[in-house]
């Protein structure tokens, strides 16, 4: 199967012979070729939610607005999708579940994903796929795996956030999780899972309704601004080259840390911030970990250099110094006075990503209480 930098090159290739034959006395290029060139290369992004958790948080992410990039639902559940939110929607198995959904079962999850890989193919065929599910029920769990080796197949990076149950969802569910979580790791080049209870280590206080919002808004955040870099790539002194070598798989792990950051202090508060970017508390990221990494910083057109560079500084100085450290800055005018940081790392696997290859039912894995003891 062709990948998608054949594609891109094939496309550039078809531009300049196009150039060449219609120009061809003429020394310079056309702002109509050059034009061509750029159509040619655009990144094709997509960002795909699968079961209940996912379609939520594509919902929320379509409903902020513009994102630059095209949605997709997947769901087994047809009322769960008729109200959800994307550019396209698809109802997986029909035959298997009749749009009834998954009954919480992975597997059901998984054979009506595999009942439709032809329908999934026709819409993975993207550069980059970002994935994003709840794992340990039935959709998410059984369905994500196969989207993800159907993006990998088709050529795409593959991106893919989850969630992992509470602790007190119980043992069952913890396992379908960690069995999930192992087979996406096969197939995703970056995989980043967020136990849910870390909000309960951050507020604990809140309801279960509020917690799981927080989270979403979380997931909601980070995609959005994980498109917004990979759209805007040769903008910001970031290209497309430099994202795919951070969030490209190597080994035998994916492994990723991502952190974002606002800060609308003075250079006390601007360190403070980029410390909490690095020092990501959801994913308690070993910075010194991290050998390749991107930061992007946003403000408005008067953002000093010397805000610039006490975050590039506070950065090199939190990661380890044999790490290659790129970054860019981007001029966003909404944020007034606000600067934004984006860490981007790779180097640190998930702890949970690593206990799950040998999960068994006599050892379903660690709670993120028992990580932290």
């Amino acid at each position: 199967m062709q990948s998608n930098d054949s594609i891109l090159k094939s496309g550039f290739d078809n531009a300049v012979q196009q150039n060449t034959e219609n120009n061809a006395m003429k020394k310079g290029d056309s702002d109509e070729y050059l034009s061509d060139l750029l159509n040619a290369l655009k990144i094709r992004t997509l960002v795909v939610g699968v079961g209940g958790a996912g379609n939520n948080t594509v919902s929320r992410l379509q409903e902020g607005g513009h994102i630059g990039t095209n949605t997709l639902n997947v769901n087994t559940d047809a009322q769960d999708l008729y109200y959800s939110h994307s550019n396209e929607k698809l109802l997986i198995g029909k035959d298997i579940s009749r749009g009834m959904g998954s009954g919480n079962n992975p597997e059901v999850g998984k054979e009506s994903a595999e009942s439709d890989t032809e329908r999934i193919k026709q819409f993975v065929d993207a550069d980059v796929v970002f994935l994003t599910c709840g794992l340990g029920g039935g959709t998410g769990t059984g369905a994500s795996p196969v989207i993800a080796r159907e993006a990998k197949n088709a050529g795409a990076l593959v991106v893919t956030f989850c969630t992992l149950p509470f602790a007190m969802e119980g043992q069952n569910k913890r396992i379908r999780a960690n069995t999930a979580l192992n087979e996406l790791a096969k197939y995703s080049d970056t995989l980043i899972p967020i136990p849910n209870d870390r909000i309960l280590n951050l507020v604990p206080n809140v309801s279960l309704l509020t917690g799981f919002k927080i989270m979403d808004e979380v997931l909601v955040r980070t995609v959005r601004e994980l498109v917004g870099l990979v759209n805007n790539c040769g903008m910001v002194n970031l290209d497309f080259a430099d994202v795919k070598n951070v969030l490209r798989k190597r080994g035998k792990y994916p492994s990723g840390v991502i952190g974002i950051a606002e800060s609308i202090g003075d250079k006390t508060d601007l360190v403070k911030k980029t410390r909490l970017a690095i020092h990501n508390p959801l994913l308690e990221p070993d910075p010194k970990q991290v050998d390749n990494c991107l930061v992007s910083i946003s403000g408005n057109h008067d953002i000093p250099l010397s805000k610039i560079n006490n975050i590039v500084s506070t950065v090199s100085s939190e990661i380890s110094s044999n790490a290659d450290l790129k970054f860019g800055a981007m001029i966003d005018p909404s944020l007034g006075t606000k600067t934004r940081i984006l860490f981007l790392g790779k180097g640190p696997v998930s702890p949970y990503i690593l206990q799950a290859e040998n999960l068994t039912e006599d050892n379903p894995g660690k709670t993120v209480a028992e990580f932290t003891i």
